[in-house]
């Protein structure tokens, strides 16, 4: 019913065209309608509204359908700005009986006739259709027979059946092979309320010319020409703005949606144009970038992860799979280089070289301003980072990153681990006894899988050989698995995959991409002895919460990327001997060739050849510690007391019963190792290892111990820097993580002006004299000192030899 208040009248829970329902206001300025989607108050500005200036309505009319009422208002776009007011607007729900209020109302305040619009309800599906305006119009056809025998039926147009706005067109195709229909498709939108139908698609025949041959491929059909009419007055294919990066068809092979898709990256959206289908996709409906390499050594699986799936006639994608490979390519950015320069900094070049996969993620990842991924720790019996198995009847590979899992590509699956229920190790189910394949089951939680979301995924056929690595990965990722079993020890593996080989090296413009990275490494090197590499983790701790992000420049700087990884672990670690072999590794690129060399140490070659020297078997048994000492004690006892227990379980057991021991307790057991301390100590200073056994690795040197009354390392321009701005942009942005803070300081040192920076420098100058002067002093003092003791040395064997 309609409501009076201070001359508005007003009408609740009215629907508009593509959203959800409202309030529909009659002002003396002109008629708004508000969303009830969002609630009443206007105050936060999330509310949807659309006005209608009065001088902008130049039309409206009334049709009833059922017990409601129905109106469209044309809208003069010349006398509005506002861009969210389409031609014609239609509202729903109005009571059946306020026709002669709505008409007073709409002839008093903006002068116009609602005029009532006959539409058509005889269940017919046939009828004659025309394009008026941007509207496709549908009536009923209306046969009148001849008064005279053999005349032909006379056709007329009848009421109106259907009204579509052209504008909302997003797809109008020839489906398969069909040369007399025509399907159009329409986006589905966000506003309408949950579990309300809307219309997504409709398909229309078109009778073809019975004199023409159907056969003739070079005449078009009826439906091509209506087609044709459409794809004109819908602008489908135009777009606004210039294309920036441009991947041709031959480049752009699409597995999921499967096609050819020429590739046009714009400011807001990139567009993919095929022989049947164009999709516009603006990069805020992007959720994730992936970039996966093939087992083949030769492709790459770009996948781009949408929250609002395309659509091709009933199937829905969500994600887009592209096959690129490895090949060296060109592509040429469409932008002035002040341009980019000014939006896009030095991570664009007007020509950039490169591999094909490397140039896609390269553009998507700086245009779009998305992360792209890349696979991180896990790697199967061949060292790649994915699986070879099958999802229901389909084959694909199954990818587990370091917080979810990416099947590709039929269907594309993506399942994060924090909405993993369980897994389970299970017997093929493709053959009866089958002992070289098993399948891994994936049950999600409930709150995962709410709605019409499947809550369990089986991938079936993984080979015997990669359990080991995959159960091993699930295990450090606290993953519940049901049918835990003992897994033999899981020895320390190579990277998970050569990123050299996959990306290949540097190109020419490439290396020009990567001053953010050089000015990395020259402000932070110096500091880096100082600081102890502080720095270089807030550069690597950038991973999201899908593995890791790959970086600026892909060709070289995941390589980079990972060696920064493993100089963290080198300082953890202190002297281990399992360092990965990455740091050792340069890539040198010949510019013409793109030949990979490797630098290899010149004492020990490649790390990758270096032996461990012999163990004697002999030689005194290293002291125990409190964990092994008390395990030695109750291991048997726990297996009395749980005699189905596995070996996994006994060691949960005695972990669980050494975290509840006494202080007293405690104490026993550390003076048991101080007892074993000097066991060790003692057996070690009688102890001479035989020739070839026990002694430093071949080729491998020891770490030099570091001098601690040595002077403070200088610090860099950049340090100085740190150290002045790091509490200030924590006080600004209290809930920035520790990596995030180093982002800023770098973001923040890109900006500052040349005075500025002039300051830290001169900081720094001063300091590496002052640190000059100190070594010097502090050589000096040394060198005195060990004059002295060398004296000393001298007359003790002097006395001696007078003896």
């Amino acid at each position: 019913m309609a409501s009076t208040e201070n001359g508005i009248t007003s009408w609740k829970h009215i629907g508009l065209h593509g959203h959800s329902v409202g309030t529909f206001a009659c002002t003396d300025a002109g008629i708004q309608w508000k969303s009830a989607l969002y609630g009443r108050d206007d105050s936060a500005g999330t509310a949807s509204t659309r006005s209608i200036p009065k001088a902008a309505i130049s039309g409206a009319q009334w049709t009833v359908f059922g017990k409601s009422g129905h109106m469209r208002i044309q809208i003069n776009k010349e006398q509005t700005s506002n861009s969210k007011l389409h031609h014609e607007m239609r509202f729903d729900g109005f009571p059946a009986d306020d026709f002669d209020t709505i008409k007073d109302i709409f002839q008093e305040k903006y002068n116009v006739d609602l005029a009532k619009h006959n539409m058509s309800a005889s269940g017919t599906q046939y009828g004659l259709s025309n394009i008026t305006g941007k509207k496709l119009v549908f009536r009923h056809c209306v046969l009148d027979e001849a008064d005279e025998e053999g005349e032909e039926f006379e056709v007329r147009e009848g009421d109106e059946m259907m009204s579509l706005d052209l504008a909302e067109v997003s797809q109008c195709v020839l489906p398969g092979n069909n040369r007399n229909e025509v399907e159009l498709q329409f986006p589905e939108s966000d506003a309408v309320e949950a579990n309300n139908d809307q219309l997504v698609s409709i398909r229309f025949y078109i009778p073809p010319d019975p004199e023409g041959d159907p056969s003739d491929r070079t005449v078009k059909s009826n439906a091509e020409l209506l087609q044709q009419r459409i794809m004109q007055m819908a602008n489908i294919r135009k777009t606004t703005g210039d294309v920036i990066v441009e991947f041709d068809l031959e480049k752009g092979s699409f597995l999921t949606p499967r096609g050819r898709y020429s590739i046009e990256l714009y400011e807001r959206f990139f567009r993919m144009r095929g022989q049947k289908y164009d999709y516009k996709i603006k990069y805020d409906d992007i959720s994730r970038l992936f970039l996966l390499p093939k087992p083949d050594d030769v492709h790459m699986a770009f996948v781009i992860a949408l929250d609002k799936p395309i659509r091709q006639g009933q199937q829905r994608y969500q994600y887009l799979v592209l096959q690129t490979n490895k090949d060296p390519d060109e592509v040429r950015v469409n932008l002035d280089e002040d341009t980019i320069k000014k939006e896009y900094g030095d991570d664009l070049q007007p020509i950039m070289r490169g591999s094909l996969s490397n140039l896609v993620a390269k553009t998507f990842k700086v245009i779009a301003k998305k992360k792209v991924f890349i696979p991180g720790k896990f790697s199967n019996a061949n060292q790649q980072p994915c699986v070879k198995c099958a999802l229901r009847a389909n084959e694909g590979l199954l990818y587990p990153l370091e917080k979810q899992f990416v099947f590709i590509h039929k269907p594309p699956v993506l399942i994060r681990f924090n909405e993993v229920e369980s897994v389970e190790f299970e017997r093929y189910a493709g053959g009866q006894g089958s002992t070289r394949n098993f399948d891994l089951r994936v049950t999600l939680k409930a709150s995962a899988t709410s709605g019409a979301g499947q809550n369990e995924y089986t991938f079936s056929g993984i080979d015997r050989s990669d359990y080991t690595g995959l159960y091993d990965f699930l295990s450090k990722k606290s993953i519940r698995i049901k049918n835990l079993q003992e897994t033999s020890a899981i020895e320390t593996v190579a990277p998970v995959y050569n990123e050299d080989e996959i990306y290949g090296g540097p190109d020419d413009d490439m290396e020009e991409e990567s001053e953010d990275e050089d000015y990395d490494e020259k402000a932070a090197a110096a500091d880096q002895e100082q600081a102890g590499g502080s720095e270089s983790e807030d550069s690597d701790m950038d991973d999201d919460d899908f593995g890791s992000e790959v970086d600026d420049n892909l060709d070289s700087d995941l390589e980079d990327a990972r060696g920064g990884r493993n100089k963290k672990k080198e300082n953890k670690s202190g002297d281990d001997s399992d360092d990965d072999d990455d740091d050792d590794d340069v890539i040198v690129d010949d510019h013409s060739s793109k030949k990979k060399k490797r630098k290899k140490s010149a004492a020990g070659g490649s790390p990758k050849g270096k032996k461990k020297a012999k163990k004697d078997p002999n030689a005194p048994k290293k002291a125990l510690n409190a964990y092994m000492i008390y395990s030695q004690e109750n291991r048997d006892r726990i297996k009395q007391e749980n005699p189905d227990a596995k070996m996994g379980d006994i060691a949960k057991l005695l972990g669980e019963a050494y975290k509840k021991l006494g202080s007293e307790e405690k104490a026993d057991l550390d003076k048991k190792v101080t007892k074993e301390k000097e066991r060790y100590a003692r057996e070690m200073k009688d102890y001479t290892p035989p020739e070839g056994f026990g002694g430093e690795e071949d080729g491998k040197k020891k770490k030099a111990k570091k001098d601690p009354n040595a002077p403070k390392g200088a610090k860099g321009a950049y340090t100085f820097f740190m150290q002045e701005y790091r509490d200030k942009i924590k006080d600004e942005s209290p809930d920035l993580s520790f990596g995030e803070i180093g982002k800023a300081l770098g973001e923040k040192w890109k900006v500052i002006g040349a005075e500025e920076k002039a300051k830290f420098e001169e900081m720094a100058k001063k300091d590496k004299e002052r640190h000059k002067r100190e070594m010097a002093e502090h050589k000096a003092k040394k060198e005195e000192d060990a004059g002295d003791d060398s004296d000393g040395v001298d007359d003790d064997d002097d006395d001696s030899d007078d003896e």
